[in-house]
């Protein structure tokens, strides 16, 4: 199923990804894939759209991703605010 489609179960799984990546660090993109069960071509969209859209810096020299600081402020606050 493509990005962008309503299949609740690619939205948690993208949910899950991005908090993972909310605290800033480094994360190896074979780590996320076997964390949330996604197959090669489904986490190399995920990791295009998130450098396309400046939401995570991927480094695909190192295969590794980062959530980009502006990005991570947002997802704080976003995470802060359903903790209430």
């Amino acid at each position: 199923m493509p990005l962008g489609s309503t299949g609740d179960e690619h939205t948690s799984k993208i949910t899950l990804v991005l908090q993972l990546l909310s605290d800033g660090d480094w994360h190896k993109i074979e780590e996320l894939k076997q964390a949330i069960g996604f197959d090669e071509y489904e986490i190399a969209e995920l990791m295009g759209f998130l450098g396309k859209y400046g939401f995570a810096t991927v480094d695909n020299t190192r295969v590794r991703v980062k959530v980009n600081p502006d990005f991570q402020k947002l997802l704080i606050q976003k995470g802060n605010e359903n903790a209430f």
